[in-house]
């Protein structure tokens, strides 16, 4: 068999099928268009999802509104007033946190929170803790224990700045903040020397 032999099997390929060629050929007259209007026009090609006037199907749905944070991370809250069931002296886990019906799974993350007032000397492993919760905690006589790792306080600041909206500056704007401060502190003392000696004079 040669090059030239292959044809395609027979009756997968059809004549493509030409229109405004007579009545006789089935598609005379009005080439399949109908009678006049719209579509019947040369050109003619309504935007996509026209429904001819109707309200589109895109806006008779409901609004999706907001979005769902794929990478935020949940944590249960615990208020210290609810710590307050444990012994004086207890270790606190999440285990037991679970087990007293305080948290929902030891799988996903705690948060402890200062709501309320602790008495009892506890010590509290969870993965988070709010500053005032750590205090009162600490006053009471207890300890704490963060399993997750904190933000530096630096790091912290520049991400507040952006959620109000203010550009945050880079560490190395914040370092040159700080030399420029020192030159001037030293500009200032060197200012007030000559200034001290006339006096003396």
């Amino acid at each position: 068999m040669q090059a030239h032999d292959l044809k395609p099997s027979k009756g997968s390929r059809r004549a493509r099928k030409r229109i405004g060629r007579g009545n006789a050929a089935g598609t005379g007259t009005y080439s399949g268009r109908g009678l006049k209007g719209q579509k019947a026009r040369a050109g003619n090609k309504p935007r996509r999802f026209f429904e001819g006037g109707q309200t589109r199907l895109m806006r008779r749905l409901p609004h999706r509104r907001g979005f769902t944070n794929r990478f935020r991370k949940a944590y249960q809250p615990v208020n210290l007033r609810q710590l307050e069931l444990f012994e004086d002296g207890a270790d606190v886990t999440p285990e037991m946190l679970a087990q007293a019906g305080l948290i929902e799974s030891v799988k996903k993350p705690v948060k402890i929170l200062s709501t309320g007032d602790i008495t009892r000397k506890l010590t509290i492993h969870a993965d988070r803790f709010s500053m005032a919760a750590k205090e009162k905690i600490e006053a009471a006589g207890g300890t704490v224990d963060e399993t997750e790792e904190r933000m530096p306080k630096k790091q912290r600041e520049r991400k507040k700045k952006k959620k109000k909206g203010g550009a945050a500056p880079s560490p190395q704007a914040e370092a040159k903040g700080d030399e420029a401060a020192a030159e001037e502190t030293k500009e200032e003392g060197a200012a007030e020397e000559p200034a001290a000696e006339e006096e003396s004079e």
